[in-house]
């Protein structure tokens, strides 16, 4: 496999991806040119099957609270006191969406992740952000969950250029996974139903964007977006998470076998203790503890070993999962 710079995975099946793969040599002296999205023509793009042996970093739910986000980032040590990038080359930090909504800090957030993917690339790390349901929500004009400062945008109108396909902030997004992976682990904001699994990510991911490019152009109902934005969808579907029964846990399991996975960690579903939930035996891990303090103000982050061993980061510690 090969990764994009901000990781959609995209399988080895032409040439282009043949010819990048044999020019790795090439690659490392480009990395300060890497784009602040995914970009399948980049010459930046890098084989991952190195990825599994690095630590792994994955924070949920952010909701517009900056100060919140560094915070936890900091604890994990993938950023410094300074906010810069700090975990050097053996480190990947994936966020599982809804960074934005809730909070005051929109632009700050969204601007605070095309940043750091620059600066893992330089130092031979990763992050990658994933497309969550607030951010689509924000690029289609539904902005019911927006609490914002009132002058962080020159106006309504200008907000919505901003968010559209060929603003600044929207056209990053536009590019942005919504589900990858790393090793036999499946990271999405929502979850991942059966009838979608497929082994193929750079396939779901190129479905998913033709819905998000079609909401954007037409942002009516969401029925009309059910891969994307149904209760179904990878950015809503969660009765794996909400009800982890015998029979939920029968389903992820049969979905994470036909997509070779072993491992599928979510974000959306709020964690009401704040703490992060391993579900049908350690199948599922969901991480939405609710990190802003417009939301529940509990700091957690995963931590994923080489070799799989689980962890949940505190503020007060470490907590290792059978």
């Amino acid at each position: 496999m090969l990764v994009g710079d901000d990781g959609g995975a995209r399988p080895l099946d032409s040439a282009i991806f043949r010819v990048r793969c044999s020019q790795a040599v090439k690659i490392n002296p480009l990395i300060k040119y890497a784009p602040k999205y995914e970009n399948p023509d980049n010459k930046t793009f890098r084989r991952t099957s190195s990825l599994v042996q690095r630590r792994i970093v994955a924070v949920g739910d952010l909701h517009g609270d900056l100060e919140s986000a560094l915070s936890v980032l900091r604890m994990a040590h993938v950023i410094d006191s300074d906010g810069k990038w700090a975990g050097g080359s053996n480190t990947v930090l994936v966020q599982t969406g809804n960074v934005i909504d809730h909070g005051p800090d929109t632009k700050e957030l969204l601007m605070l992740f095309p940043r750091l993917v620059q600066e893992a690339n330089r130092a031979g790390g990763r992050v990658i952000q994933l497309l969550g349901e607030s951010e689509v929500m924000n690029m289609g004009g539904d902005l019911r969950y927006v609490k914002e400062r009132p002058d962080a945008f020159l106006s309504p109108e200008s907000r919505a250029t901003t968010f559209s396909s060929t603003g600044y902030l929207g056209s990053r997004l536009s590019n942005l996974p919504t589900v990858h992976r790393i090793g036999t682990t499946v990271f999405v904001h929502g979850g991942i139903q059966l009838k979608r699994a497929n082994t193929n990510i750079q396939a779901t991911n190129k479905l998913a964007k033709s819905e998000l490019d079609a909401y954007v152009r037409q942002p009516t109902l969401t029925a009309n977006y059910p891969m994307l934005l149904g209760n179904d969808g990878l950015l809503r579907y969660s009765s794996h998470s909400m009800h982890p029964g015998r029979l939920a846990c029968d389903s992820l399991k049969r979905t994470l076998y036909a997509m070779g996975a072993t491992r599928m960690v979510v974000g959306r579903v709020l964690q009401n203790d704040g703490k992060i939930t391993p579900q049908c035996g350690g199948l599922l891990v969901a991480i939405n503890t609710g990190i802003s303090r417009y939301i529940r103000g509990k700091q957690a982050a995963l931590e994923i070993l080489p070799g799989g061993q689980l962890r949940a980061l505190y503020p007060s510690g470490p907590i290792d999962f059978a």
